[in-house]
């Protein structure tokens, strides 16, 4: 169902819009965790620490994806709320031919690099060959993680964020029974767990894309539209762009470390996989915040709603933060028994011990996150992701260096951890002034001719 955003309280309009992304980033979390869960029980601590040694790897991927659809859903939302269907039209096919042709790019050149690519991460020699599998075996499936993105970036243009949720649910089913068979009685391992992620991917992409293609025809237009338009593509690419490098920055800091990490023993790559897949499932539904709050903003942007903007990004924030504080206490309270999903605490007690010292270090900084994260959601709605990339960087360049020299200083990998307790607080007061910022040129053009809510 599209949805005009334009109108309405900003919290039930956001809350209601937010909640199935939030579901739907949650069960796409679910591939990659299902994967560590499932091979960790089946395997132990060397499968497990594997799929720990490509999953960096695996981030660049989600990092592209998730980027460039950012850059097109905002476009396709701003078209919307300014009622400019012909160009939307456009827009949205531009955005499908363009991410597939991508995905296929992925695809090759991920199959032809993950050997050496393993061998840059430092991946111990036991643990390699399964690692590498892994990765080609993920990267053949890349083409169908972008034009489910792209997709899914057409619905949340559109103030749809109901229909990829039910495609994703189906698709997350598929993929834990795919994995509970191939990783179980077929054997398979660490290969099969990928064969099962790749397969899902594929049935959800397939059926998003073939629907929005279908529901974008039907919608009325006064002026023709063209399949592939390069001054659209020119549009969202400067949105989406900056996008990929600000994800790529999170990519990058977990390859750099990665290959830190690596170089610990394998209890230290096991559990710090564990816990990193937990980490980044809360971030990431975190950040689908930010992603509503894009969609929001871009609508009321495009509608000329400059006061609404304001009031959505509080809205967003507070939610934000209550998620986070929530988060924050399951994370202090339970860091042994959600450890204890991936390998047998008995048996891996020393993987359950690391898992737990990075959980209870790391989830006290989500509290300023959040504000992080809706600040970026806000700078990308009205157009100016590049901004928010160059915050990105100095906070990337701050935790990643602190990383190295705390575990050096404390000769223990929990330096990798308190390393976050200079990287964000650094974020949080470079995004604080960029929303001041921000909301000056908001108030300035409302008063120039804006419209109010």
């Amino acid at each position: 169902m599209i949805t005009d955003l334009t109108n309405g309280k900003p919290l039930t309009v956001i809350w209601r819009f937010s909640l199935p992304l939030l579901l739907s980033t949650a069960l796409q979390q679910v591939y990659n965790i299902a994967d560590s869960v499932i091979v960790g029980r089946f395997t132990g601590a060397d499968g497990l620490a594997a799929i720990g040694a490509a999953y960096p790897i695996t981030l660049f991927y989600i990092a592209f994806a998730t980027g460039a659809a950012m850059g097109c859903s905002v476009i396709i939302s701003q078209l919307f709320g300014a009622r400019r269907m012909g160009e939307l039209k456009s827009a949205v096919f531009t955005a499908l031919i363009s991410l597939l042709v991508l995905g296929i790019v992925f695809d090759a050149v991920g199959i032809a690099l993950s050997g050496p690519l393993m061998r840059l991460l430092n991946a111990p020699e036991g643990l390699f060959p399964s690692a590498k599998s892994y990765l080609a075996i993920y990267s053949a499936g890349v083409v169908f993680m972008f034009l489910y993105n792209a997709s899914t970036a057409v619905f949340t243009g559109l103030g749809d964020s109901k229909r990829p949720l039910y495609f994703l649910i189906l698709s997350s089913a598929l993929n834990i029974v795919l994995d509970l068979i191939a990783v179980g009685p077929l054997g398979m391992g660490v290969s099969g767990a990928a064969w099962a992620t790749t397969v899902s991917q594929a049935v959800a992409a397939c059926l998003s894309a073939g629907l929005v293609t279908g529901k974008i025809k039907e919608l009325p237009a006064s002026e023709g539209f063209r399949y592939f338009d390069r001054r659209l593509l020119g549009n969202m690419a400067q949105i989406a762009l900056p996008s990929i490098f600000q994800q790529s920055c999170v990519a990058l800091s977990h390859t750099i470390l990665q290959g830190l990490v690596n170089t610990f023993d394998t209890a230290v790559i096991a559990g710090y996989e564990a816990a990193s897949k937990l980490h980044n499932f809360a971030y990431m539904c975190f950040n689908t915040l930010g992603t509503a709050l894009s969609s929001f903003v871009a609508q009321c942007y495009g509608a000329g709603k400059r006061q609404r903007i304001l009031r959505g990004f509080w809205v967003s924030t507070g939610l934000c933060f209550a998620f986070t504080l929530a988060v924050i206490g399951i994370f202090q309270a339970f860091p042994s028994q959600l450890a204890g999903l991936f390998v047998d605490a008995d048996a891996e007690a020393a993987v359950i011990d690391v898992s737990v010292h990075y959980l209870r270090i790391i989830s006290p900084v989500y509290s300023i996150i959040c504000f992080i994260i809706t600040t970026g959601g806000l700078l990308r709605g009205v157009g100016k992701s590049m901004t928010f990339f160059v915050e990105t960087v100095i906070e990337f360049i701050v935790r990643v260096s602190m990383c190295f020299v705390l575990t050096r200083a404390l000769s223990s990998y929990t330096g990798l951890m308190w390393a976050w307790y200079f990287g964000s607080p650094c974020g949080f007061v470079m995004c604080l002034l960029l929303y001041f910022r921000e909301k000056r040129q908001l108030l300035s053009d409302h008063a120039n001719g804006g419209q109010t809510v």
